[in-house]
């Protein structure tokens, strides 16, 4: 009896071993399907991070693109040449209206003292200063620029300038220090009456010709200069 417990054990384990070896594929092939998939699943959320991060650089890389062309585009716009069209009609508005402006005011300085040669060739050369001081005031005065000191201080820098240039020193003046006599030392009455005489050319240059490219800006003759 006891040896046939014991064959019977014998056969339920072999039956054991036997259905657990046939078992043992399926089970096998389970978990490797199950390795599989976890490995799929990462592979695939790893490639969609590494593809979400391309496109980020992609898109962040068209931006940049984009943004420098636009600038290139402004910039050519800025210095196109149309804007060179637009500098030559403004130096023609300069030079006649500062020219214009001024040639009564040279002539009463430079005709009685110089004479009339002289009073042409500064006539001349200051329609030539307008011409350039009017593409100078384009340039700083640009759209959406209401600043009435920024065009004042144009203006007046242009004049402080031909103004001092202008002034001769007399010759019985002595040099360092640079002595002339009264009132000033400095400056004497002779020097203070071209200071005056000069300021008031300059004034009617440059201050005709700034009146003359604001008109033009508003008949829309002239363009103002984009920012």
């Amino acid at each position: 009896f006891a040896c046939n417990a014991q064959n019977r054990s014998k056969h339920q384990l072999g039956a054991i071993a036997c259905t657990l070896y046939m078992m043992k594929s399926p089970l096998f092939a389970l978990l490797l399907l199950c390795i599989a998939k976890f490995d799929f699943a990462e592979a695939f959320a790893t490639q969609k991070s590494h593809l979400q991060h391309h496109n980020s650089k992609t898109a962040g890389r068209s931006s940049r693109l984009s943004a420098t062309e636009e600038k290139n585009t402004e910039k050519e716009d800025k210095f196109s040449f149309q804007q060179r069209i637009e500098s030559i009609k403004t130096a023609v508005v300069g030079a006649i209206s500062g020219g214009i402006a001024a040639t009564p005011f040279i002539g009463f300085h430079d005709i009685p003292l110089y004479g009339i040669a002289t009073w042409e060739f500064d006539t001349d050369m200051g329609s030539l200063q307008s011409a350039l001081f009017a593409i100078v005031y384009r340039y700083c005065v640009r759209e959406e620029d209401d600043n009435e000191m920024l065009n004042m201080g144009v203006v007046g820098a242009f004049v402080v300038v031909r103004t001092l240039s202008r002034v001769r020193v007399p010759e019985y003046c002595t040099a360092v220090p640079l002595t002339c006599g009264s009132p000033l030392s400095y400056f004497d009455w002779n020097m203070i009456q071209q200071l005056a005489l000069n300021g008031l050319e300059s004034a009617a240059l440059f201050g005709a010709a700034a009146v003359a490219m604001e008109f033009a800006y508003k008949k829309e003759f002239i363009s103002k200069f984009p920012n």
